[in-house]
């Protein structure tokens, strides 16, 4: 899609989805999502789209990016994308990347996503019929792949897609960073990283590393506010089986009534459940990030603000990896 087109497209969709003439057919797929997803709530779908309209529906944010990277595909390429369903419309930053880059997406959806994403894209078909995506359920003839799935399916595709140019993700997450000097505003955006999407995504924060002595306290009562997702059957039953284990196996927590908190020195914790790990000093917590920078999307506190985790730029690619380059790189 030449970069010009591409641009018409993402104005395109800027006033697609703001004007009240689609209004009643973007409600329609609202309520399929829901349907679709427990998890995919109607304030979380539209939370969801926000975002997207905000962060990706922009031409100047577009050509912003294309000035950093001028990059053009030599020539055309079948680009496989398998998407993963745990965030509505979660795979539509790869699918507008590889239309950025001149090649052609064949989109596997996951069973949890399909409504939104069908939405989008038959917003994009309006634009362009011909626009080049196809959705497929076998990924065969692909030139390249994008697979983001588990680390038990992320082996599984880096062995049968080892013969052809890929980026395969496997399960991440995100740790927010506090030092002692954290504002109650800022607390607030933490619980937004923390109980956005109910912490499924891999950019919510699941760990917080905190200095040795650091009062919980403060952060505690804000974080108890959020009792919203108790109101989640999920979510809730989640946090009483965790609850329940926890108790039983006697390993000490906190339990806030929303969530429970415990020192943990693993990354990705369970939904309902958020770990610490207690630092000493700036070399450790260093070192300790270090050892797990493979598993971390996010690092709030450090390179992303409180309460913006959900916020990605058009550049903040996943894993950091620059999807775009290794497409328009592709022999």
């Amino acid at each position: 899609m030449p970069q010009a087109q591409f641009l018409e497209l993402i104005n395109f969709l800027n006033h697609y989805f703001s004007s009240e003439k689609n209004k009643e057919k973007i409600e329609l797929f609202i309520d399929k999502a829901v349907n679709e997803n427990p998890w995919f709530t109607d304030s979380f779908l539209r939370t969801a789209m926000n975002a997207i309209h905000k962060q990706f529906f922009s031409t100047l944010a577009w050509q912003e990016f294309f000035v950093t990277h001028p990059e053009k595909a030599k020539s055309k390429s079948q680009i496989g994308l398998i998407l993963a369903g745990n965030l509505p419309a979660v795979g539509l930053h790869d699918l507008l990347i590889v239309l950025a880059s001149g090649q052609i997406a064949n989109i596997k959806l996951s069973s949890q996503d399909k409504s939104l994403m069908h939405l989008y894209v038959l917003a994009m078909k309006e634009f362009d019929p011909l626009i080049p995506i196809h959705f497929i359920d076998r990924l065969q003839g692909m030139d390249a792949v994008i697979a983001t799935g588990s680390d038990f399916s992320g082996g599984y595709f880096s062995h049968y897609f080892s013969t052809i140019p890929h980026i395969i993700r496997k399960n991440r997450s995100s740790l927010a960073v506090l030092h002692g000097s954290e504002s109650v505003n800022e607390f607030q955006g933490l619980a937004k990283d923390i109980f956005t999407y109910y912490g499924l995504g891999c950019r919510n924060v699941s760990t917080l590393a905190i200095p040795k002595e650091y009062d919980l306290i403060p952060l505690f009562d804000v974080l108890s506010k959020e009792d919203w997702v108790l109101n989640h059957s999920k979510y809730a039953n989640n946090l009483q089986y965790y609850r329940t284990l926890y108790l039983l196996n006697q390993i000490p927590h906190f339990d806030l009534g929303n969530i429970i908190v415990t020192e943990n020195e693993e990354l990705v914790s369970p939904v309902g459940v958020l770990y610490i790990h207690r630092y000493e000093n700036e070399s450790s917590l260093q070192k300790w990030i270090s050892e797990r920078e493979e598993k971390i999307q996010c690092k709030v506190g450090i390179n992303v603000d409180f309460g913006q985790s959900q916020q990605p730029a058009l550049d903040d690619f996943a894993d950091g990896i620059n999807t775009y380059d290794f497409l328009v790189n592709l022999v």
